[in-house]
C-alpha cells in the first residue's frame, strides 16, 4: 500500500515573494511559500504572517488565524478611522487654543481699532476683565471706607455724649462738693462760736446745735452711699461689636432666650450659670430670667418652660432677642425629631431672624448619649441652620462641662476680635 509523503515543515520566513532580495551572483534558491495568513495569537504578534505550511504543520500550528488580505483591509480601516479621529482631536485643540488666546486678550485688554461717526478710523482702548475686576475691588472698598467713615462718625458722636454727659455730672457733682464743704464749715464755726460762749448760751444754742449735727450726721450719710456706689475712674470702657456698634461701659449687656423641650436641662444650665451650682431639675411653669455675667458681657437669659402647652407662649420672647439658646436632651433618641420639628419652627420667625443660635447638646456625661457629631447628622443641622450664624456645644449642665465654651462662641459672635478681654 502507497503512502502519501508529507511535506517538511517550513522553515523559511513566511514574507512575501517580493521582499525576498535577488542575488544573481549567486543561484537562484527556492521561493518561500507565499504568506496568505496572519496568525492572531498573542505571543505571535512580533511576526503574525504565516504561509500554509506554517499555519498546517510549522510553528503556527494550531493557532487562530485570519486571511491576509482580511486583517490587512481591518487594518487600512482602522488607520483610516484613526486619522479621522486625529483629525478632528487636532481641530478640537486647534479650536481650544484659538479660545485660549481669545481668552488672555479678554482679561488682557488691549487696544483695537474702530471708526467713529464720520469714517474715520482710530484706536480705542478696550479695558480687559482684569482691569474691571480690579475697578470692582476698588468700588467696593471705596463705598466700605465710606461705610467705616460714617461708623467711625457715629461711634466718636457716642463717645463725644458719653464724655459730655459724664462731665456735666462730674461737674454737678464738685459744685455739690464745694456746697457740702461750705457748709460744713459753716457749722463747724458755729461750734466753735458757741463753745466760746458762757454756759447760759450754750444751754440756749442746744437745739440749733442738734438739729446741725443732725443734718451733719444725713449729709455724711448720703456721702458714704454714694462714694460706695460710685467708682471715680477716669477710664472709659469701649467694645465694638461685629457690626462696628460701639458700646461705653464695663459690660455690654446681651439679651437671651433659652428655649427646648421639657426636661433637656435649660433651667439646671441656666443656675449652673449663675451660681454655679447643681439645681434639681423642677418642670418650669411660665419662665426665669437671670442676669450672667462673663468676660465684659452681660446676658439677660429668659428660661422658658418647654412643656407641650406652654410653646405657644415662646414667641413673646422673642422680641429684641439677640442669641437663642436651644437645648437638647442627647440621651432621649426618640425626641430629637420632636426637638428638630420645634427648632426648625424657630428658624422660620422673623424676630429672630438676625439671632445667633447656640444648641447646647446637654447630657454627654450619660452612656449612650447621642455624640455631636452625630446628631449635627441627625438633625440635618448644616442644611436647616444654612445663612445663620450657630454652633453646636456638647455639655452637661450638671458639672458644668462645655457652658463656657458656649459663652466663648456667644461672645465672639457679638464682639468684634480682640476686644473680649477689656474689661
Amino acid at each position: 500500500m502507497r503512502t502519501r509523503a508529507t511535506p517538511p515543515p517550513c522553515t523559511a520566513p513566511c514574507v512575501p515573494p517580493t521582499c525576498v532580495p535577488s542575488a544573481p551572483s549567486s543561484p537562484t534558491p527556492p521561493a518561500p511559500w507565499p504568506s496568505t495568513f496572519v496568525c492572531l495569537e498573542e505571543a505571535c504578534q512580533s511576526g503574525p504572517l504565516m504561509c500554509c505550511v506554517c499555519k498546517e504543520y510549522g510553528k503556527h500550528q494550531g493557532h487562530k488565524h485570519a486571511v491576509l488580505e482580511t486583517e490587512a483591509n481591518q487594518i487600512r480601516a482602522s488607520i483610516l478611522d484613526m486619522a479621522h479621529c486625529i483629525r478632528t482631536f487636532t481641530d478640537e485643540v486647534s479650536e481650544y487654543s484659538r479660545k485660549l488666546v481669545g481668552i488672555v486678550q479678554q482679561i488682557e485688554g488691549g487696544e483695537q481699532i474702530v471708526e467713529d461717526g464720520v469714517g474715520m478710523a482710530h484706536t480705542e482702548h478696550v479695558p480687559g476683565t482684569a482691569e474691571s475686576a480690579r475697578s470692582c475691588v476698588r468700588a467696593y472698598f471705596a463705598d466700605l471706607h465710606e461705610t467705616l467713615c460714617r461708623q467711625e462718625e457715629m461711634a466718636l458722636s457716642v463717645v463725644d455724649a458719653h464724655v459730655r454727659e459724664r462731665l456735666i455730672w462730674l461737674r454737678q457733682q464738685q459744685e455739690d462738693m464745694t456746697i457740702l464743704l461750705s457748709q460744713v464749715s459753716t457749722a463747724c464755726l458755729h461750734c466753735e462760736k458757741t463753745l466760746q460762749q458762757d454756759d447760759c448760751r450754750v444751754v440756749l444754742a442746744k437745739q440749733e446745735i442738734n438739729c446741725l449735727l443732725e443734718t451733719l450726721q444725713k449729709q455724711q450719710h448720703q456721702f458714704t452711699e454714694l462714694a460706695d456706689h460710685i467708682q471715680l475712674d477716669a477710664g472709659i470702657p469701649v467694645t465694638f461689636t461685629k457690626d462696628n456698634r460701639v458700646h461705653i461701659g464695663p459690660k455690654m449687656e446681651i439679651r437671651v432666650v433659652t428655649l427646648g423641650l421639657d426636661g433637656a436641662g435649660k433651667t439646671t444650665i441656666l443656675f449652673k450659670l449663675k451660681q454655679d451650682e447643681f439645681m434639681q431639675p423642677i418642670p418650669t411653669i411660665g419662665f426665669n430670667v437671670e442676669t450672667v455675667e462673663y468676660k465684659n458681657l452681660k446676658f439677660t437669659i429668659w428660661d422658658v418652660g418647654g412643656k407641650h402647652k406652654l410653646r405657644p407662649l415662646w414667641k413673646h420672647y422673642y422680641l429684641n432677642t439677640q442669641a437663642v439658646v436651644f437645648v437638647i436632651d442627647s440621651c432621649h433618641r426618640d425626641r430629637l425629631m420632636e426637638a428638630h420639628s420645634e427648632l426648625a419652627k424657630l428658624l422660620t420667625e422673623k424676630e429672630l431672624r438676625d439671632a445667633l443660635l447656640l444648641i447646647f447638646a446637654n447630657k454627654q456625661d450619660v452612656p449612650g448619649a447621642v455624640s455631636v457629631e452625630e446628631m449635627t447628622e441627625l438633625l440635618s443641622l448644616h442644611k436647616l441652620c444654612c445663612g445663620r450664624s450657630w454652633h453646636i456645644q456638647g455639655c452637661d449642665a450638671r458639672s458644668g462641662m462645655g457652658l463656657h465654651e458656649g459663652l466663648d462662641w456667644l461672645s465672639r459672635q457679638l464682639v468684634a476680635a480682640g476686644v473680649l478681654d477689656v474689661a
